[in-house]
């Protein structure tokens, strides 16, 4: 499990380059994260089955936590994207993956009624210790972070619905499977951005660099990533 999620953290760290290339080439915010979620859900409907996909999309339309992780999942992506936009791609990473386990043992401790231990306050205090160091050493450049109080409170914003996303969707991952959660995630995720971009325009992928951004996007940062991610949160708490 562990190794999974040490892999998963990898190849989600790619993704904020390839976000902002596409970003700096004008394609828009909403129009990368739908893409990215479009291309995931098609790619994994053979690989589950129609059978499979079609009893997922029946207990998503009832509201509960399966629906709960899949925006939840879709909060912490665009946050994170429009972070990467603001105040660049280190801080937006650091930030984001940095507070979400702080986060989440805050909340475990609080529903469990005791105090976490500490080691892991230790090695909690360590992490923030180093995100301070990095992110606040050096006044932010205008041209890699143009909004950084604005990019800042985003990552914040998306750590906190990256926690909420890990804590629920373990359970999901060992009833479910990594790649159905990943697919529920992915549609509901397309699905609710349908309107926004039927609105500031589609911007349809054209060109290669284009196409391939959003191809790794789509099949390395979420079907592949995500699969591991869950697969990790089977047996590894969150």
């Amino acid at each position: 499990g562990l190794s999974a999620l040490a892999l998963t953290g990898i190849l989600w760290g790619s993704l904020g380059l390839v976000v902002r290339l596409l970003q700096d080439r004008g394609e828009s915010t909403p129009a990368i994260a739908f893409w990215r979620l479009a291309c995931a859900s098609v790619v994994l409907i053979p690989l589950l089955g129609l059978g499979t996909v079609r009893d997922l999309l029946r207990k998503v339309c009832r509201p509960g936590r399966l629906l709960a992780v899949a925006l939840a999942s879709l909060a912490f992506q665009l946050f994170y994207f429009f972070s990467v936009q603001d105040v660049g791609v280190a801080v937006a990473t650091l930030i984001s993956l940095g507070l979400a386990p702080v986060a989440a043992t805050a909340a475990e401790a609080l529903v469990a009624r005791s105090r976490p231990p500490l080691r892991t306050v230790v090695v909690l205090a360590l992490a923030l210790a180093g995100l301070a160091l990095v992110t606040g050493g050096a006044a932010p450049n205008a041209q890699v972070a143009p909004h950084p109080v604005r990019g800042v409170v985003e990552a914040i914003l998306c750590a906190l619905a990256y926690a909420v996303a890990t804590m629920w969707s373990a359970p999901l991952a060992r009833r479910l499977g990594p790649l159905a959660v990943t697919f529920v995630s992915a549609t509901v995720g397309a699905v609710a951005l349908l309107p926004v971009v039927a609105v500031i325009g589609w911007q349809v992928p054209r060109t290669w660099p284009i196409v391939g951004g959003v191809l790794w996007l789509g099949l390395v940062a979420t079907v592949i990533a995500y699969g591991l991610f869950y697969f990790g949160l089977r047996s590894t708490p969150g």
